[in-house]
């Protein structure tokens, strides 16, 4: 392959004299590295996410790529029409069967991993502005679809088998951006906005209500929820805030904007967009690892017996937790 998806070893050999394997730092856990991956390519990185059949990664011109038994390889190089519309985000049905992807110039549709196959639901409702993230739940063929744009608008749908039903578009948020949005399997949704809301849905998105956060003074970049009732949000201003049901939490990881988050039950992962990996775990949240490449981060997922912790970010830059 030619242009931005090629072998990227020059550029990564780079990269490992800055960053290399790194060991983590305030951890108990030494016996595990963060390691440079060899993706095939150099197009931003916007989302990384785990499946059923290992974990994917998408980004610009539409690019996917999927780890295979340690390689990463490209699925798709210009996205699901083969348009190259870049697609920004990802999100997996909850058996880990399907991907959606959203993404520039309406661009929305999944990948089954299964059938090793996309399909394709751009511009639902005639809505071409950018999507900006994209949420599922449920099992694959009868997922639960919310996706935002870059206009504040919420779109709904479920699937049913080969064809989506899609609801009206609605506006949750305070009247500012809608930044990120999250779904749990027990069909509660959570998004944020650029004015320091945060909005809750018990429905399915249907009705939201504003949970938080009063006198946030900061842009919102990313919302991470469980079905224990926790959902955490973070953005410009360093500080990971949590939310128990009743009450919020705070803790500042440093003074960089957060630019992912990634949780479940038991643990969580932050990153900021200069590169600095914090986790979550009994005793609180600690800097899990100073990555620093000089290109900046954007996606963070947690581990799975098929995955190991993942980062991603411009320049198909990818950071795998190795032990």
């Amino acid at each position: 392959m030619t242009g931005r998806h090629r072998s990227r070893r020059a550029v990564l050999a780079a990269v490992g004299a800055a960053a290399g394997s790194l060991s983590i730092a305030g951890c108990a856990d030494t016996d595990s590295e963060w390691v440079a991956a060899d993706p095939p390519t150099d197009a931003a990185l916007e989302a990384v996410v785990t499946t059923a059949d290992g974990a994917y990664a998408v980004g610009e011109d539409g690019i996917v790529l999927a780890r295979d038994g340690g390689d990463w390889t490209v699925r798709l190089e210009r996205g699901l029409g083969g348009a190259g519309d870049g697609l920004r985000s990802a999100a997996v049905t909850s058996n880990g069967r399907a991907m959606w992807v959203a993404g520039d110039s309406g661009a929305l549709g999944y990948y089954d991993v299964v059938a090793d196959r996309a399909v394709d639901f751009s511009a639902p409702k005639e809505k071409t502005t950018s999507w900006t993230a994209v949420a599922a739940a449920g099992l694959a063929g009868d997922e639960r679809l919310t996706a935002i744009n870059s206009s504040g608008e919420l779109l709904r749908g479920r699937r049913d088998g080969a064809t989506v039903d899609w609801s009206d578009v609605i506006k949750p948020g305070s009247g500012s951006s809608v930044t990120d949005i999250d779904l749990t399997p027990l069909a509660y949704g959570y998004v944020v906005d650029t004015d320091g809301g945060v909005f809750e849905s018990r429905d399915g998105g249907v009705s939201w209500s504003r949970i938080g956060l009063e006198g946030a003074g900061v842009d919102f970049a990313t919302v991470a929820a469980t079905d224990s009732g926790r959902v955490s949000v973070a953005g410009g201003n360093g500080v990971v805030s949590t939310y128990n049901g009743v009450d919020w939490s705070r803790t500042t990881l440093g003074e960089q904007p957060i630019a992912a988050l990634a949780r479940d039950r038991d643990t969580a992962l932050a990153v900021s967009s200069a590169g600095v990996l914090y986790e979550r775990g009994f005793d609180g949240w600690a800097e899990l690892a100073d990555l620093r490449p000089g290109n900046e981060l954007r996606s963070v997922a947690l581990a799975t017996a098929r995955s190991p912790q993942l980062v991603v970010g411009e320049s198909g830059t990818i950071f795998e937790r190795r032990y």
